[in-house]
Parts: C-alpha cells; sequence; structure tokens
C-alpha cells in the first residue's frame, strides 16, 4: 500500500469515526428526550448510559477518548438551552474540561461527570418535561461516572498527549485477566 492511500485510509476512518460519534450523542438525546416525553426518565436512566458507554468502548484508544470529550461537552449543554447567563458559563467550563481531558488527563472528565451530579440538583425553574432530570441525571452521571473512573484507574484511558512518564497508573498486563 501506498503512502498516499494509508493517508486516506486514516482521513477515511476518522471521518467514519466523527460521524459515528455524532451519531451516538444524537441517539442518546432522542432516548432522553422520548424518555421525558413519557415519564419514564428516572427508570430509562439506568439503562440509557449504555449508549455511550457499548457504543465507545470497543473504539482505538485515542477515538474512545475523544468520543467521551464529546460526551462532556454534550453533558455540559444540558441546561444551557435555557439561555439563563450562568448555565451557559457552566456548558463554558464543560468545554474547557473535556477538551482539557483529552489533551491533558482523563481525569478531568470523571471530575466533569461527577461534578454535573451536585450541578443538576442546583435550584432552578424546570419546564414540567425537565422535572425529573436531577434525579435521572444523577443515575444516568453517576454510572457513566463510575465507568470512566474504572477506565482511568485501570490505565486503559490515558491521554495520547502525554508521555508514558507522565502517566501513573500502570497499563494492564498482555494476558492479564
Amino acid at each position: 500500500m501506498a503512502a498516499g492511500d494509508k493517508v486516506y485510509w486514516r482521513w477515511l476512518r476518522g471521518a467514519g469515526v466523527s460521524v459515528y460519534m455524532v451519531v451516538l450523542v444524537m441517539a442518546t438525546g432522542w432516548f432522553v428526550g422520548v424518555t421525558a416525553d413519557r415519564s419514564v426518565l428516572i427508570w430509562a436512566a439506568l439503562p440509557l448510559p449504555l449508549i455511550p458507554i457499548m457504543g465507545l468502548h470497543y473504539l482505538r484508544p485515542n477515538e474512545r477518548l475523544a468520543g467521551w470529550t464529546v460526551f462532556t461537552v454534550w453533558l455540559g449543554s444540558t441546561y444551557a438551552m435555557t439561555g439563563i447567563h450562568n448555565e451557559v458559563m457552566v456548558f463554558g467550563l464543560y468545554t474547557a474540561l473535556a477538551v482539557a481531558g483529552y489533551y491533558r488527563s482523563p481525569w478531568l472528565l470523571v471530575v466533569a461527570w461527577f461534578i454535573h451530579i451536585a450541578w443538576d440538583f442546583a435550584p432552578r425553574d424546570l419546564p414540567p418535561l425537565l422535572a425529573d432530570l436531577p434525579v435521572a441525571c444523577m443515575i444516568f452521571d453517576g454510572l457513566i461516572g463510575i465507568y470512566l473512573l474504572w477506565m482511568v484507574t485501570s490505565g486503559r484511558m490515558v491521554s495520547p498527549h502525554i508521555s508514558p512518564s507522565q502517566v501513573h497508573v500502570s497499563p494492564p498486563e498482555r494476558g492479564a485477566p
């Protein structure tokens, strides 16, 4: 295979994975909307995290980290649609945490998902459709936060942009159960 062909296939894979991530985010958002419409958001909060967890788990490590970066930005946008100044600022903070989580340390993604649980319970007026959102987010965000915590502590998710000497968790040995 010529060098140009490799670049083409790498670009094509990157484009395909990017589209796949957008579809995952859109599907997750759609399912959240449908379950909120049907007043089953709290019950659906238990299986819904499986969409991003299973959808991203088997991607290549750098692609998986990029996917969780995209989902963390999506997480930060939860209340930004209200247009309230504080909510838009929090969205900016989550975007910064997500980008820093990708380039510096995935621990920032873990922090973002767990902090969002507290932010969900901040006093605010929600439309009746979203009345269950804080409790549902506690379940949804908590499960994803636990998954990300496991991925980072086990060395399965590290930033490709830092040297291995900066990573304090040993990756799992090959052949280890």
